[in-house]
């Protein structure tokens, strides 16, 4: 949270500024606290820092580039401090200055040159300690050819117009008089491997879809995408079945899709041809289209099926093939691809065949899937975690020697929103980027903080330092807890069940309930939830039945799933704490506290009856979902922690 003593830095800070462009490299030793003036772009915030860059909200602030024009005549060639105006500050009231003020300042990395342009600007930027060793991605063609890093970006942007020349993306005409042209631009990307290591520079040319047109430049524009509730039934199933998991790369698959609209686009930055009447009339669609994905996916699905696979009815990206020889998944991201089988030669035979039809690249056994990172114990057991992710968390916050806690909130803690006597944050921006960062995580292989993100999320459009300090504490837990992941054992019985649970009134705001729900396979969860429900609950019975209700939901996708997996999947069960809300699922009971109960609840009863799913009793201290619905304290946070598969 801010500090009063911030705040005083930075009003104190605001006339201090950079050194001028002749002077270059890094500022003298000094500890003076110095601010840097945008003249070049955006507003600033009313803390002083400049906000970032549009498309850079990631990026930790210290990274932004600042950048000052030399001026002549304002002042000397030896780089020394200038004003704004152009006027030097005098060198000697530092000292001064420095005693004069109520209290010390922090000491502060040194500014470094960022780039130098050839009209004599120069951008400077501070990289602070817990960013040190980050390359700075370009946003502009023109940073990416003059930073330090000119030559890696020139290769990676060659390499992409290879790429889009040889698939015959568009080809060089005049267009018609009057056609509209799409604007492009590039996008550069650092590409890590999952020891933190650079593997490649990345640069992608981009049209910009947001100035299509509907019903003129496109039309449907729905592409599926993978849950990551079946990337982790995938990855149960395999790790039960002993199936090894390999993963491959379609090299630039949006230019694989096929346009039906006659559309024209602008000549990419750095490669215009001669001709500057000529435009690029796209034959095939690419990145940054509005239907690139749908015509990435149609293709995908035609290729695939001639191959012998068929997509999942559970989830159109389950690609799934099954004949004599055996059985193969294909568990299709947008260009990412992870295949398992119980045959590894088997999925050779598919990751040629896939080759055949697309540009790939074959990364062998899986490590890295959307940023989750997953390893195989000798046991056959498969964790999927995300400790590089939440380093990296830990160092943007700068928390990475932070003191650890237990919880992710505070034990029995009720988060309300900002009252009339708490300080509300002047800008938003930071919670708003963390608590996105953090429900990564929460959604991703960390269930165990999925009500803390849950209450947190709830005051995103109004937070104060309170909520922020919360937020951070979250950050906190993560520090001591960052080893942590789901961890899917090895040889053993697939059993599919499901615990449900509510905290009957448990906002204090609207007195509505929370629905937790998690389902375990495996020995982990594959799937969870935690959520506000939508109506206030007239008791503790009725929370509970609309708590398992949403469970019942997931759980008939799940038993679909399952039976593509071929597990049994006649039905499945769930546990809940609840005996009035058990026999209310169980029998059709109506009575002066249960007749209002909205119809769109008793699907459970229908269900049950069914036979699709069991409902059955298990104490409060085993309810594993207990940890999804309020702040528990150490002990059974921990031990439902356990429970989820939650383990180092």
């Amino acid at each position: 949270m801010d500090s009063d003593d911030d705040e005083e830095e930075a009003d104190d800070g605001a006339g201090m500024v950079l050194p001028s462009g002749g002077g270059g490299g890094a500022l003298d030793g000094s500890n003076m606290d110095i601010e840097m003036a945008e003249n070049n772009s955006g507003p600033s915030t009313s803390s002083g820092q400049t906000a970032p860059p549009r498309g850079q909200a990631n990026m930790p602030l210290a990274l932004f580039p600042r950048t000052e024009q030399s001026r002549g005549g304002g002042g000397d060639d030896s780089g020394g401090p200038s004003t704004s105006g152009g006027q030097l500050a005098p060198a000697g009231n530092a000292d001064v200055e420095m005693q004069d003020r109520r209290y010390p300042l922090r000491e502060r990395k040194r500014l470094i040159e960022w780039r130098r342009e050839p009209n004599g600007r120069v951008t400077y930027g501070r990289i602070n300690a817990a960013s040190t060793g980050e390359i700075p991605e370009p946003s502009t063609y023109a940073e990416a050819t003059n930073g330090p890093h000119a030559e890696e970006w020139k290769k990676a942007m060659d390499e992409e117009i290879a790429a889009q020349l040889a698939n015959g993306t568009w080809e060089l005409a005049r267009p018609p008089e009057g056609t509209r042209l799409l604007p492009c631009r590039w996008v550069y990307k650092v590409k890590r491997g999952a020891d933190g290591e650079i593997e490649r520079f990345k640069a992608r040319l981009v049209a910009k879809g947001y100035e299509q047109r509907a019903g003129i430049d496109y039309g449907e524009l729905f592409a599926p995408t993978s849950r990551f509730a079946l990337l982790r039934a995938l990855l149960a199933v395999a790790a039960a079945k002993g199936m090894p998991i390999h993963q491959l790369d379609v090299s630039t698959a949006f230019l694989n899709g096929e346009l039906e609209e006659e559309l024209w686009m602008q000549q990419p930055p750095g490669y215009e041809s001669k001709d500057p009447n000529q435009a690029c009339r796209l034959k095939r669609s690419i990145y940054g289209l509005k239907q690139a994905p749908r015509c990435w996916y149609v293709k995908l699905v035609a290729a695939l099926d001639k191959l012998g696979f068929k997509p999942s009815q559970a989830d159109p990206a389950l690609f799934i093939k099954k004949d004599e020889n055996g059985i193969v998944y294909l568990l299709v991201h947008v260009d990412d691809i992870v295949t398992t089988s119980d045959d590894v030669e088997l999925i050779k035979k598919v990751k040629a065949a896939v080759g055949e039809a697309f540009k790939i690249r074959d990364l062998g056994e899986a490590k890295v899937f959307l940023g989750m990172e997953i390893s195989r114990g000798e046991n056959g057991e498969v964790k999927l975690s995300q400790q590089r992710y939440i380093e990296e968390l830990l160092q943007r916050h700068q928390l990475a020697d932070a003191k650890p806690r237990s919880t992710p909130l505070p034990p029995g803690s009720k988060v309300l929103p900002a009252g009339d006597g708490e300080t509300e944050l002047v800008d938003s921006t930071e919670y708003r980027t963390l608590i996105g960062e953090l429900n990564y995580l929460a959604t991703s292989t960390r269930p165990d903080i999925a009500q803390a993100m849950s209450v947190l999320a709830r005051f995103m459009g109004k937070p104060s330092k309170t909520h922020m300090g919360l937020a951070l504490g979250v950050l906190r837990y993560l520090a001591g807890t960052k080893e942590l992941g789901l961890r899917f054992g090895g040889a053993g019985e697939l059993k599919l069940e499901g615990y449900s649970d509510s905290d009957w009134a448990g906002d204090p705001a609207t007195r509505r309930s929370t629905t937790g729900y998690v389902f375990l396979l495996g020995g982990a969860a594959i799937s969870w939830n935690s959520q506000l429900q939508c109506t206030v609950a007239a008791s503790s019975v009725e929370a509970e039945y609309q708590a398992t209700a949403a469970a019942v939901r997931e759980a008939l996708w799940l038993r679909k799933l399952a039976g593509d997996f071929d597990l049994c999947s006649d039905t499945i069960g769930i546990w809940m704490d609840s005996q009035g809300a058990l026999s209310l699922g169980n029998n059709p009971i109506t009575s002066v506290r249960s007749k209002h109960i909205d119809l769109q609840h008793h699907l459970v009863r229908e269900r049950v009856a069914r036979g699709e799913v069991a409902l059955s009793y298990c104490s409060t201290e085993d309810m594993v979902a207990d940890i999804l619905t309020k702040a528990l304290g150490e002990i059974k946070f921990k031990k439902f922690r356990n429970g989820m598969g939650v383990m180092a």
